[in-house]
């Protein structure tokens, strides 16, 4: 599958940011997800009706430093406040332009700047001690960082 990025353009070296970019935001590689899942799968004990996993929780301006670092280049970064995400729009980041004939434009603003709303919104900001973490029910699971996983992607 080629990339759609909603936030960061790392290809790009650039980021459209929700809101002040402060807001904490979990990230879960799905290869993390995959060994979770087993676990759960291979347990005897009962499962909860909802559960979350917890890879990397940072803001979206920490994000972007790590990508910058890696890569050794300088992101080109503009902030969406919440009246634009409002209005259904979101900064055009490099790669998008590509996406346009499969996932038309004012669709593809309007899904993105609804996730960007809920992220400048803190709904990502998922807590283990509300959410059923697996975390905790496996915690010799260690899911990979951001960093991590943007070297292996990106380091040189």
């Amino acid at each position: 599958m080629n990339p759609l990025p909603l936030v960061i353009d790392i290809q790009g070296n650039a980021a459209g940011i929700p809101g002040s970019g402060d807001q904490h935001v979990v990230f879960t590689h799905t290869s993390d997800v995959s060994k979770y899942v087993a676990e759960l799968v291979l347990d005897s004990k009962p499962w909860n009706k909802t559960s979350a996993i917890i890879g990397d929780k940072i803001t979206w301006n920490e994000f972007v430093k790590i990508a910058e670092d890696v890569k050794g280049t300088k992101f080109e970064v503009t902030y969406d406040s919440i009246d634009t995400l409002r209005q259904g729009k979101i900064t055009e980041l490099p790669s998008h332009p590509h996406i346009y004939p499969f996932f038309p434009k004012e669709a593809m603003q309007g899904m993105f700047s609804s996730f960007g709303l809920l992220f400048a919104r803190g709904d990502f900001d998922l807590k283990p001690e509300s959410a059923n973490s697996l975390n905790e029910r496996y915690p010799d699971i260690k899911p990979k960082t951001v960093r991590e996983l943007v070297q292996e992607a990106w380091g040189q």
